[in-house]
């Protein structure tokens, strides 16, 4: 019996000294902290202009919005149209307020598009809103900025992201 109690001996010696390696810290006593491992937050793509947000009651009819650039290089012009060919339209129209904006990308956080009309004007950015009422023909829309709007703060020698929000006039 005493043999097995050897064996018994030698093999708890064993596990005491194989548990006690694994449990403890490297580099002589010190912890070791987990890093924790943060995935990079993806970056908002550049916004390309145009930018339309048009009312969904709109969608029959076509809308496009072309800028050109001023030839003494203070300001963009826009220029809005809407077709409403195919559209069912009411004898007496759709009441449309354009409401267009521009703003330099240097001055706003990367991937910046306004949600609303009040964000682009709680926000500073130049603008200007236009109506008229929509029958069988398209209209046209026209803004100069930021000559029209009461923010004068647009460099067209820097990148900037010019669009329009349609609405119906309710």
């Amino acid at each position: 019996m005493y043999p097995s109690r050897t064996a018994s001996l030698v093999i708890l010696i064993f596990l005491t000294a194989l548990t006690a390696g694994c449990a403890s810290s490297p580099g002589g006593g010190e912890t070791v902290t987990p890093e924790a491992t943060i995935p990079p937050s993806p970056t908002p793509e550049p916004v390309d202009s145009p930018v339309i947000v048009s009312d969904p009651r709109l969608s029959p009819m076509a809308i496009t919005l072309t800028a050109s650039e001023m030839s003494d290089g203070t300001g963009v012009y826009l220029t809005l149209i809407i077709d409403p060919k195919g559209a069912a339209i009411a004898r007496n129209g759709v009441p449309v307020i354009a409401t267009f904006f521009a703003y330099n990308t240097v001055e706003e956080a990367r991937g910046f598009v306004p949600e609303s009309v009040d964000e682009i004007r709680s926000a500073g950015l130049p603008y200007r809103s236009v109506s008229d009422t929509i029958y069988d023909a398209p209209v046209s829309f026209r803004a100069s900025l930021p000559a029209e709007s009461e923010y004068k703060n647009l460099d067209i020698g820097k990148e900037y992201v010019y669009g329009v929000f349609v609405n119906i006039r309710d």
